[in-house]
């Protein structure tokens, strides 16, 4: 449809409203009679077909088709789709042309009448009566057609769902994730809880905050990037099992991966450790992907995933020696960005070792890890808030699921519970700080008093459920399992320049 195809449509709707309302007919009705969702109608339609009990169903319209004095349409609502079929010796001529004359696609509809099959034997509504329930004054999306542009469907969600039925299949099975992960952990034993969005300190995970001010207390707050210092302060309380389905935010890059707001379960477990974890998650995430995709094994961007364990576990500085011939031992961190630089990455000065060695990681580790793959034992400098293995102080007990060479799933480790070592941490994350790194961890002086009053050994988890449902839903980018993704703003370059 072009634009004065539009707009023109958009006009015979207003007049077609101004029509409606001259008859005393009220367009947006406060009360509905609908007495069955559609499905219902559906799926019962043969019991009531021969009662001829009559049922009142309201949806929208999703096609007009005339044909002489009759008029077949489709009426939907969420539960499901059905014909309607209304004739002018039935409702009468008036009320017959009222509605072929002033009704269009995309208008909510109350139709009253009994199941009636067409010769053609499609199950139908033969509607004796009718009530208008909201009168659309911008037509609807051809299907698909006119709405091609992919920021224009992520900017305009509702139109999405409308134009394309696999949408809404995305996000019923983003729901269906959330759900099984709540019943197996509420299952297992933990406890749900909430924390703050607002925090006086960004803590929780290495990442730039977004940050606000609080006008009535005069101080500055950040947006949570992690609910981890919370939870863990909880089970400094005495809460053994604590998880919460978090939206945190991260004020970085957007891409196929990462929207600065995102949602994400973190748990924590007293009494384990990443290994205990592992050993969970293998059979948590197997389940979990029968529970929703009918079997262990799918596809995700041409591959075959199989997400029946056991996953295989590969040693972060081991899995660099063998794909890059680096052994992070034997460099220190000037040389070790000196070596990135030379194999072709664009370093920058606020680098340290941890980011050079995750940097390099990424890009000769991560590519070859398909199936689903712990790569553990993470060094120091990329983990402040994880317990150092015993005989290798240079590295801790850390583990990452990597799926599809390319997504990180999950982050999860044995938790640092020595507060004095916490605190030589943050001091080392305050100098990357000092150094321009705007992505380490803030000081967080309440989280080591906390710890000085004892943490048990515990074991933390977090998952990205925006890349488990991108991942199940076979789709590649984030903004497709994100109802509403960050976008930039259509009127942003005039508002600049204004």
């Amino acid at each position: 449809m072009s634009e004065n195809e539009y707009q023109s449509e958009a006009e015979i709707r207003l007049k077609r409203l101004n029509i409606i309302k001259q008859k005393g007919i009220t367009p947006y009705p406060g009360v509905t009679n609908r007495t069955k969702e559609i499905n219902e109608a559906v799926e019962n339609f043969a019991g009531l077909e021969s009662s001829q009990e009559k049922i009142t169903l309201a949806g929208r319209i999703r096609a007009i088709r005339l044909h002489g004095g009759s008029c077949f349409g489709q009426l939907q609502d969420d539960s499901g789709a059905i014909q309607f079929y209304f004739k002018e010796d039935v409702l009468g001529v008036e009320n017959y042309h009222f509605f072929t004359d002033n009704f269009n696609v995309g208008d909510f509809l109350e139709i009253t009448g009994s199941c009636y099959l067409t010769k053609r034997g499609e199950k139908s509504l033969l509607v004796d009566n009718y009530r208008l329930l909201g009168k659309t004054l911008l037509p609807l999306p051809e299907k698909w057609h006119g709405l091609n542009d992919i920021e224009v469907r992520f900017r305009k969600r509702y139109l999405d769902l409308l134009a394309n039925p696999d949408v809404k299949e995305i996000f019923l099975k983003r729901h269906k994730i959330i759900q099984y992960i709540r019943k197996t952990l509420l299952n297992e034993g933990f406890l749900e809880v909430e924390t703050p969005i607002l925090q006086p300190v960004a803590s929780g995970a290495i990442a730039k905050p977004f940050k606000t001010h609080h006008n009535a207390l005069d101080i500055d707050m950040y947006l949570r990037i992690a609910p981890e210092i919370y939870l863990k302060e909880l089970v400094v309380g005495g809460m053994d099992k604590v998880f919460e389905i978090a939206r945190c935010f991260r004020n970085e890059g957007i891409d196929y991966s990462h929207n600065p707001e995102f949602t994400q379960v973190e748990f924590y477990w007293a009494y384990k450790n990443y290994n205990d974890l592992m050993n969970f998650m293998e059979k948590f995430l197997s389940n979990l992907v029968t529970e929703v995709c009918g079997q262990s094994e799918i596809e995700y961007d041409g591959q075959k995933i199989n997400f029946a364990g056991p996953y295989e576990r590969v040693d972060f500085r081991e899995a660099l020696i063998r794909e890059a011939d680096i052994d992070l031992d034997k460099y220190n961190a000037e040389q070790l960005v000196a070596k990135a630089k030379e194999l072709g990455l664009k370093t920058d000065k606020s680098w340290g070792k941890g980011k050079a060695a995750d940097e390099l990681y990424k890009k000769f580790v991560r590519p070859k890890l398909v199936n689903p793959t712990y790569i553990i034992n993470h060094p120091l400098e990329l983990s402040p808030l994880a317990k150092k293995i015993p005989d290798r102080p240079n590295y801790v007990e850390r583990f990452q699921l990597i799926i599809g060479g390319r997504i990180e799933l999950v982050n999860a480790f044995s938790e640092l519970n020595d507060p004095l070592d916490q605190e030589e941490r943050f001091a080392e994350q305050q100098k990357l700080t000092s150094a321009g790194d705007d992505e380490a961890m803030l000081k967080d002086d309440e989280f080591i008093e906390a710890l000085k009053y004892g943490l048990p050994p515990t074991a933390g988890l977090g998952m990205g459920i925006d890349r488990l449902t991108s991942i199940l839903t076979n789709t590649h980018n984030i903004k497709e399992v994100i109802l509403f993704p960050t976008l930039k703003p259509e009127n942003a370059e005039e508002n600049k320049n204004s």
